[in-house]
């Protein structure tokens, strides 16, 4: 590509940015924003909306430096189906899809129940295929610029899971299987849920001045995630943020899975789910959240068991990695704003004195926010590696 070509792309994905952070706007002010003349924006803009990438018209609007005289300019903004990016997330007991446009708003979602964990790969990879099938509608498949699979598992560049614990996985092509079992044509990638989740989470304000941040997707087991300065830190081998593996305990009891005293056989849903049991309470997360919502005194008795567990696995964190904010996703975190106050108490008499507690905050995309942040991640290489290359993804 000639020097031209790539001062001409730079320039259409600086704009596809300009707009989805800061919206829609005049021609006179993205070409204030993009420090470009006016037949250069004209030529961007052209290129946008011939590519399907964003609509002119509807309403006027007035630039913003002219005033109220004048004639207003028409609004250029992303286009509502100019393309779309498809998240699935493999679960232990469960499957979903997530599609998202190019303002990254959700237009479609599925979640199906189905035990991943006794499953064969192929059989629970071909679910999700048909999943996919199911949440993309025929009109907007040709428009259909990526799908991301994401799943509880440490992954090569590859995109082979090498090791996926929780599910009982080893060396399994996961993004060939997955390219064969679409019904239609797409560029695929693979994500850890964790790493997708902080992805999601992190996407639309993410900057460099956002604050080094720590992000847990707690399911039946419990993934990490660091970001700094809106880039997801991924450690030399790409396997950063394994904070369900801390050892915060000496082993003792047996876990369903995993390795016990491991943080995420303490604060997992099968921990939390079967503590509950133990306690009287019945082996459901939406009973248990139920009973929280009721103040049940087991429901509460549990929590705050799970709170303890928690706090103590914070805290190490914490004293490591000393982030700004910490923010708790997946199935099980909603149980956290029943027991802020004692993690919080821990937290003050844990930490070094004058080390700053950060803020904690559960996401409010609950056990979507893995498949989510895959949609995400392939929205992202939209808008910064090409807009001409990408536009060959499903080609």
């Amino acid at each position: 590509m000639n020097k031209p070509q790539t001062i001409r792309l730079r320039n259409e994905i600086e704009a596809l940015n300009v707009l989805f952070y800061e919206g829609g706007m005049s021609r006179a002010d993205l070409a204030r924003r993009l420090g470009l003349n006016r037949s250069s924006i004209g030529n961007i803009v052209g290129s946008l909306i011939a590519q399907s990438l964003v609509d002119e018209g509807g309403d006027a609007i007035r630039p913003a430096d002219e005033g109220r005289t004048g004639r207003p300019g028409i609004m250029v903004k992303l286009s509502d189906d100019g393309a779309f990016f498809l998240g699935l997330e493999i679960g232990i007991d469960r499957l979903t899809a997530v599609l998202i446009d190019l303002s990254a708003n959700i237009v479609g979602h599925r979640t199906v129940a189905f035990e991943c964990v006794t499953a064969d790969p192929k059989d629970v990879v071909a679910r999700a295929a048909a999943l996919a099938s199911e949440t993309v509608p025929a009109k907007y498949v040709a428009r259909l610029r990526g799908a991301c699979l994401t799943l509880p598992a440490l992954m090569d560049t590859t995109g082979v899971v090498r090791n996926a614990p929780m599910l009982g996985w080893r060396d399994v092509p996961i993004t060939r299987m997955l390219q064969d079992c679409l019904p239609f044509p797409v560029e695929v990638a693979t994500e850890n849920d964790a790493n997708a989740f902080a992805i999601g989470e992190s996407y639309i304000a993410g900057n460099a001045t956002q604050p080094p941040t720590l992000y847990l997707n707690i399911e039946n087991g419990v993934g990490g995630a660091i970001v700094i300065g809106g880039h997801l830190f991924r450690g030399a081998h790409g396997f950063a943020g394994e904070f369900g593996h801390l050892s915060v305990s000496v082993p003792q009891r047996q876990v369903r899975r995993g390795s016990s005293g491991e943080l995420e056989t303490l604060i997992g849903k099968d921990a939390v789910l079967d503590l509950y049991m133990e306690f009287g309470g019945k082996r459901d997360l939406d009973h248990l959240l139920r009973a929280l919502a009721a103040r049940d005194h087991i429901a509460l008795k549990t929590a705050a068991v799970w709170a303890d567990a928690l706090s103590y696995g914070l805290a190490q964190v914490v004293k490591f990695f000393d982030p700004a904010l910490i923010v708790l996703g997946g199935s099980v975190a909603p149980i956290y704003s029943y027991v802020a106050a004692q993690v919080d108490e821990y937290l003050a008499s844990a930490l070094v004195q004058g080390v700053p507690k950060p803020h904690i905050e559960v996401s409010a995309r609950g056990g979507e926010g893995a498949a989510y942040g895959a949609a995400c991640l392939m929205h992202q290489r939209l808008f910064s590696s090409g807009v001409e290359a990408s536009a060959a993804m499903g080609s």
